[in-house]
């Protein structure tokens, strides 16, 4: 279980909470948010919460697998389009390779303008 999932639905309900500890899994009012003093605006939507069915995490690894390639694909477009002779010139490899280098560079930069 993981303590992101009920982060991200007490956020959208809402609840601008900071953080979420789950203590006993089964016994919600060990459930606690950060910071304190919006506990009380919160237990109701962590009684109310549901974990998600093992046919709803399938459906979204198989949607985040999808996305994953099709950002991939347009890294790889990308890059192709800098230079079609190099690219054509490259191994399979090569061009695996320079498309995950590329993907690190635009997540870094992601990550640097998240913060």
């Amino acid at each position: 279980m993981t303590a992101s999932r009920v982060h991200a639905y007490l956020v959208a309900n809402g609840v601008p909470v900071v953080g979420v500890a789950i203590g006993t899994p089964t016994d919600r009012s060990t459930w606690t948010v950060q910071p304190a003093s919006l506990q009380a605006e919160a237990q109701p939507l962590l009684e109310a919460f549901v974990w998600p069915t093992a046919e709803q995490l399938l459906d979204e690894a198989a949607g985040a697998e999808s996305r994953r390639k099709d950002i991939l694909a347009t890294i790889a477009w990308a890059v192709r389009l800098r230079d079609v002779a190099a690219w054509n010139a490259l191994t399979l490899q090569q061009k695996r390779a320079a498309v995950f280098a590329q993907a690190d560079i635009w997540r870094d930069l992601r990550v640097f303008l998240d913060s």
